[in-house]
């Protein structure tokens, strides 16, 4: 088999995976939740993907070098030092969050609706983190930990970044750096062996920035 061949099968695999065993993963539940809808959507099957992601993936030993350039990056950087990185508070971050929620997807192709107070309490407080500048939310990034599964056989934790978005005020100032930063933290003390996000097919931003993070896309599903 060619690796042209092998490259096509992997992405047939994944996209048959999205229609079934995807479904199942929080990080899948809660952006499906949030994906604009219409009426034509509530006639069919949710469990069926729509919109198409590509799928970057690493091993963690990988990501040690990516790391390390994005803490020389934060610690020499003026600005940064100003910005603080924390959980969410879901009581008194509601409106903040969803603020910055807002104005993080309205400028971008993701296929996401404008936020509301009842979402909110959807992100998991643990492992949803937010940047704060002088008390304002300004970027946030949620996380899941889901099972790696390897020809049916569990083989560790498997750590996705599930959402990333900055206030595009503050956009090209290295915030994404410092989610990046805290989402390495917390995947180091949730032991995973592979990092995975998908990038929404239209989001060249979003898409390159994870590329220069030292992920290789390996495949493409639909949510």
């Amino acid at each position: 088999m060619s690796l042209h061949q092998e490259a096509f099968f992997a992405e047939w695999s994944l996209i048959i995976m999205s229609i079934s065993d995807l479904s199942k993963r929080e990080s899948v539940k809660l952006r499906r939740l949030l994906f604009r809808k219409s009426e034509k959507d509530e006639k069919e099957d949710p469990s069926k993907g729509k919109y198409k992601f590509y799928v970057l993936k690493m091993s963690w030993d990988q990501g040690f070098d990516a790391i390390k350039h994005f803490e020389e990056i934060i610690e020499n950087d003026e600005f940064l030092k100003k910005v603080e990185i924390r959980e969410l508070n879901p009581e008194k971050d509601a409106h903040d969050f969803i603020r910055g929620y807002n104005r993080a997807f309205i400028t971008a192709p993701d296929p996401y609706r404008s936020l509301s107070l009842s979402d909110v309490q959807h992100f998991d407080p643990n492992s949803t983190f937010v940047a704060s500048l002088y008390g304002k939310i300004i970027g946030f990034i949620f996380l899941t930990i889901e099972p790696l599964i390897k020809q049916g056989i569990t083989l560790g934790n498997q750590g996705i970044i599930a959402g990333l978005g900055v206030d595009p005020r503050y956009r090209r100032k290295k915030i994404a750096f410092l989610l990046a930063s805290k989402a390495a933290q917390y995947f180091t003390d949730h032991n995973v062996l592979e990092l995975v996000c998908e990038v929404y097919h239209e989001n060249s931003v979003s898409y390159s920035f994870i590329r220069n993070f030292g992920m290789t896309r390996t495949g493409t599903i639909y949510l």
